[in-house]
């Protein structure tokens, strides 16, 4: 993809109209209230705005729209509250400790709800400063809920009137990390590659992956009207999002070892045009994710897929006229012709109105991959102990707030003291991790923009020109802000220090100086407090983590083995057991990348979690493997070989399932017809059959040799699980 081909996917992407949306929205009720004088009444309404912007995160409609609106109302008793009890401190204090913690326990209830109890507590923060002392109680809390209601008015209306540009963008969002795997994967058939760090990049970009797959998912599965919608576009959606799971899944798909082939095939022509390929593949997917994104037609294919697959067909024979038997370059060139086709369907979509791919409609089991949020009390009931991390958390961000509220009356600058408090609630989260990345992010942005904002204040005395660089820097604020969180501060930073030398009496300098050392003192509490206040260590929760992904292997395998011996499994089935190992896998990477993060001291067992990490990769991607043979064949012969591989892979797997805490394994399907047919290779009459037949029986080999190793991984473990809970005996009987 060229320069003018990413400016203008950025252009046409869900960021950029997020923070489109989202600056027009604040700006808009201060440029009115200028007309009548009244700067203050636009500055507090552009105030509700940015709380309600919160909550507005990529979703379901009906979801969006009712937390907004339950915002909107939070919104307006809390700034009431909140102003009413402002010459009250102790009495503030207190229901600041309050307000906070059960802001951060509504985590229990999904990302949504926590995103709620963000502007809960925003709410009362924002609120707890005389700035706008002309102003009542009553008339702050009103003019702010206005600003909040005029938000989701507008945020909705958008949404109304183009109901699938979300979906498209999101979509497309999707592509092009699911092309960048493909790229990074590429790699792994370049000898001179690390593979290691290939492995490690593998990871990341799944994570990411799986991240973007929810939301589309949400965002499809939820929209009957889109679901059911016969135009072009609303079935295109539906389908490309179909197709391009599949494509996932066909990448994801290994029935070899790579390092082997490096060795074995490294130097040879074929090697070299698989890697060209999939970097083709890589570049056409971005290519569709920015006419998808720009919602224009590709005129036609970046290249002629046809042509590439024959140089490979080609290179692979050679290698069979010099009496090599490449069967593995063969198997990764069908996969190869599969990615290629689904690429086909994909752009027939563009051009033909008409077109349907021969596929299951995904409306025939869109209730079963509804999200489904659980909001009982009962729930929330059962996390008030301090087993639960949530729980934790709330009591930590309770006890710091009440600290950082405590300092703001000690440190010599106080004017925007609520600064401080501010900080503390964006960067404190339930993981140190989290925290500290969060932290050194808003800490370079907060330094590097500020910096940046008072040289322009220097430099540019002009209002107007002033004015223009502040929109500019606003809009790029909340376009990044989600999503790169340093960049985004950055220009938050400069944007607030412009904005503040049109209605603010206080110097420049004096401001970025407060800003500083309330981001510095706010930053500080909030990092520290995650190491000695009721710490939360992915140690604690790495066991769950770990039995989930085997439970989800478990149940996808099974179907797999289930479908080889030639026993019913609905196509319903089967996906939703591929997007819970596809959860599960991406959930692992993420607690294996927060717990490098953590001091070296509680990082315990992560080189075996690596390991896990690793080797669930490699199951997933054997797994895959039986798939595509299963797909090619329909149905395939069983040996007796295979049904007893079978049988052990499923029993080890329930004893690891076992290792990491009680499950009652007897809810798992265990039911498997068999007919056990001894295979005679020399019966078999081709040659591909019996390949397969082959590539079966070691695709199983290997199932089963990453199960013994799960168990070897497990087995220390559960040796560190003892020691765990000796501590967390001593820390409990220390804080009694």
């Amino acid at each position: 993809m060229n320069i003018k081909n990413q400016i203008e996917n950025f252009i046409y992407g869900e960021a950029l109209a997020d923070g489109l949306k989202t600056s027009l929205a604040i700006i808009i009720p201060p440029l009115v209230a200028v007309i009548f004088g009244e700067l203050y009444i636009g500055v507090t309404i552009s105030l509700g705005a940015v709380l309600a912007h919160m909550t507005d995160t990529p979703g379901p409609f009906k979801e969006r729209r009712n937390f907004l609106w339950l915002s909107v109302i939070l919104i307006f008793f809390i700034s009431y509250f909140t102003k009413l009890i402002n010459d009250l401190p102790i009495f503030l204090g207190i229901s600041l400790v309050v307000i906070v913690f059960f802001s951060n326990i509504l985590a229990v209830w999904g990302q949504r709800a926590s995103a709620l109890g963000m502007v809960v507590m925003m709410s009362m923060v924002m609120n707890m400063s005389n700035l706008k002392a002309e102003f009542s109680s009553f008339e702050v809390a009103f003019y702010i809920t206005v600003g909040a209601a005029w938000y989701s008015i507008f945020s909705l209306s958008i949404s109304t009137f183009r109901p699938y540009r979300l979906a498209q963008q999101n979509l497309a969002d999707t592509m092009i990390h699911i092309s960048e795997y493909i790229r990074i994967k590429a790699s792994m058939f370049d000898k001179d590659s690390n593979y290691d760090d290939i492995i490690k990049k593998l990871i990341d970009e799944h994570v990411v992956i799986n991240e973007k797959q929810n939301i589309v998912r949400e965002l499809v599965f939820t929209n009957k009207r889109l679901v059911k919608d016969q135009t072009p576009i609303g079935r295109s959606i539906v389908f490309i999002f179909s197709d391009l799971v599949d494509i996932f899944e066909n990448v994801t798909a290994t029935q070899y070892d790579h390092q082997r082939i490096r060795e074995d095939y490294g130097d040879t022509k074929a090697i070299r045009k698989i890697y060209n390929m999939m970097n083709k593949i890589a570049h056409e997917l971005k290519m569709i994710a920015y006419h998808i994104n720009s919602d224009k037609k590709p005129k036609k294919p970046t290249f002629d897929f046809e042509v590439e697959l024959k140089k490979i067909d080609d290179a692979i024979k050679e290698l069979y006229a010099e009496g090599k038997k490449p069967l593995v370059l063969t198997k990764i060139f069908i996969n190869l012709k599969q990615i290629v086709y689904k690429i086909e369907f994909i752009h027939k979509f563009f051009y033909d109105d008409s077109f349907t791919e021969k596929k299951k409609n995904p409306l025939d089991h869109v209730k079963q991959f509804e999200p489904t949020v659980n909001y009982s009390w009962r729930r929330m009931k059962d996390h008030f102990n301090l087993k639960s991390s949530f729980f934790r958390h709330a009591l930590r961000s309770s006890i710091v707030m009440l600290l950082a509220y405590g300092v703001t009356f000690i440190i010599p600058m106080t004017y925007h003291s609520y600064w401080i408090l501010m900080t503390v609630v964006v960067i404190l989260k339930p993981g140190f991790s989290v925290t500290k990345n969060r932290n050194y992010q808003r800490l370079k942005g907060t330094i590097s923009g500020g910096l940046v904002g008072l040289l322009i204040l220097l430099v540019i005395p002009q209002h107007s020109i002033r004015f223009v660089i502040m929109l500019v820097f606003m809009l790029l604020a909340y376009t990044f802000i989600r999503q790169k969180y340093a960049v985004g501060t950055f220009f938050l930073t400069a944007y607030i220090l412009i904005a503040f030398s049109f209605y603010s009496l206080k110097d420049s300098i004096y401001i970025i100086q407060e800003r500083f050392i309330d981001t510095l003192v706010g930053g500080f509490m909030a990092f520290i407090s995650c190491y000695i206040i009721f710490p939360t260590w992915e140690k604690n929760s790495m066991n769950d983590y770990i039995q989930k992904a085997l439970i989800a292997d478990y149940e996808f395998i099974f179907l797999i083995f289930k479908k080889l011996a030639d026993n019913e499994v609905s196509t319903t089935d089967y996906k939703i057991a591929r997007k819970d190992i596809f959860i599960a896998m991406a959930n692992i990477n993420s607690v294996f990348q927060r717990i490098i993060s953590e001091p070296k001291d509680k990082q315990h067992h992560a080189k075996e979690l690596n390991k896990f990490t690793i080797f669930n990769q490699s199951f997933v991607s054997y797994s895959f493997g039986l798939v595509k043979i299963l797909k090619k064949n329909n149905s395939v012969i069983l040996t007796s070989e295979h049904i007893r591989l079978i049988k052990k892979t499923l029993q080890l797997l329930l004893q690891n399932i076992r290792l990491y805490g009680p499950y009652e394994t007897e809810n798992l399907l265990k039911t498997i017809d068999f007919t056990e047919t001894t295979v005679i290779f020399s019966a078999i009459e081709t040659e591909e059959l019996q390949n397969d037949s082959e590539l079966i029986e070691d695709l199983l080999e290997y199932l089963y040799e990453i199960t013994t190793d799960f168990t070897k991984v497990g087995n220390v473990f559960v040796k560190q699980e003892i020691v765990i809970q000796k501590e967390e005996e001593k820390e409990q009987e220390a804080v009694a």
